[in-house]
């Protein structure tokens, strides 16, 4: 079977599949489960490159002692082989998620009984084939006991595939701790290979049937078996993508903590120049900086810094009649700043008691609000603590204080 899809599209796409394959074995290795998906996409794009006419063509010159049409027909069985590995890793996949504590040798040890079972197979489709082959002939145009044994080889492997991977799935959305993405990739998978195991039952019975009353297959140019295998190798390929597109965006910073980083930067950086000491160890040099850590580490240290710079900052009237969030977080910039301003001049904090009211916001008891409150005081902190004047609105708010040289 030959795809007849125009050429620019199974091109792209396998283009696309490539730098995804290359990408997974760089960046997303990590477990047992990422190696199996990168096996099994790489398996797929060899399965479908076979399928492609150009594929076909080049070979037969390679080839060239042989018939073109007889090369082409043993190349397109052959093309089986490596779909059924794919199909065998996907279920190598799912027999890992029932036991995921299993190490990566014992994984491979599994596999490897996963791809003999995958090769016997693929060595049944080839001998059935064979009269076909004699024709210069696909499977199905052909028809005969020989194409019912293929699809009864072929459909056994994808019909025990489909089914460990649909119970993995129903696994998965019934443990409820699923983020709406993830539950929309779920579901596709579910509904792809539930549509994979509904047609593991009625092409061999098809076949057979036809077989028997000595009619011709449905589809004698096996065009839709290429189309299914295309779409096959496209939705795994978005599928297995998620992942490689997770580790990138925490690679450059654009994942939701490294945006939160990013954001609250100018804020830590200028505290922390006053109060060196309140940095936190950092990671050694090379290793993969963790965003959830770091967002972690530069609010810790951003709060030890607010509480020492308190010690300086002018202090709210209590008289003063409350405003909004925006408003309170304004001037709490402005204070927070003239207290930068204060320390790094050598000036000394005030006697204790000398400010009786409170110098700071009313902290946030959600994590996600805390974040936003300090994503919003940087963004202010930006614009108030570049004004000059500083200093000297600090003295006139503070007279009379004393000097002493810089820490």
């Amino acid at each position: 079977m030959t795809s007849e899809l125009p050429g620019i599209i199974q091109w792209t796409a396998f283009v696309v599949v490539a730098i995804v394959i290359v990408g997974r074995y760089l960046l997303v290795a990590q477990t047992p489960m990422d190696r199996l998906g990168t096996r099994a996409l790489l398996f797929g794009l060899v399965c479908d490159m076979m399928r492609n006419a150009s594929v076909q063509h080049a070979i037969t010159r390679v080839c060239w002692m042989f018939d073109d049409a007889y090369v082409i027909n043993v190349v397109r069985q052959i093309s089986f082989g490596p779909l059924l590995l794919s199909i065998m890793c996907i279920y190598g996949m799912a027999r890992f998620a029932a036991s995921p504590d299993d190490d990566w040798s014992t994984v491979a040890r599994r596999q490897r009984r996963y791809d003999a079972v995958a090769l016997t197979a693929a060595a049944v489709i080839l001998a059935a084939g064979t009269p076909a082959r004699a024709h210069n002939m696909l499977i199905d145009e052909y028809q005969g006991w020989g194409a019912a044994v293929v699809w009864i080889a072929y459909y056994s492997v994808l019909a025990a595939s489909s089914v460990s991977i649909i119970k993995m799935m129903v696994a998965e959305l019934r443990s409820g701790d699923n983020t709406t993405r993830e539950i929309a990739i779920y579901l596709v998978v579910l509904g792809y290979f539930g549509y994979l195991t509904i047609e593991s039952i009625y092409v061999p019975a098809e076949t057979v049937t036809a077989v028997v009353a000595h009619t011709a297959a449905q589809d004698p140019s096996m065009q839709s078996r290429a189309f299914t295998a295309f779409v096959a190798l496209v939705v795994g390929t978005a599928i297995l993508t998620v992942p490689l597109i997770g580790v990138l965006l925490v690679r450059t910073g654009w994942d939701r903590p490294g945006r939160y980083c990013r954001r609250i930067r100018p804020l830590w950086r200028d505290l922390t120049d006053s109060y060196p000491e309140v940095v936190l160890e950092r990671p050694a040099t090379g290793t993969a900086a963790d965003s959830i850590s770091q967002l972690h580490r530069m609010t810790m240290e951003i709060r030890d810094c607010l509480v020492r710079l308190n010690r300086y900052a002018p202090g709210a009237p209590p008289h003063r009649a409350a405003g909004s969030e925006h408003d309170e977080l304004c001037d709490y910039a402005r204070r927070i700043s003239a207290a930068v301003a204060a320390k790094r001049s050598g000036q000394l904090p005030p006697p204790p008691g000398r400010t009786e009211y409170s110098a700071h916001p009313a902290q946030r008891r959600d994590l996600e609000a805390e974040l936003n409150q300090l994503v919003e005081l940087s963004r202010i902190w930006r614009r108030v603590h570049g004004r000059s004047g500083i200093t000297t609105a600090f003295a006139a708010a503070v007279p009379g204080r004393s000097s002493r040289s810089p820490r």
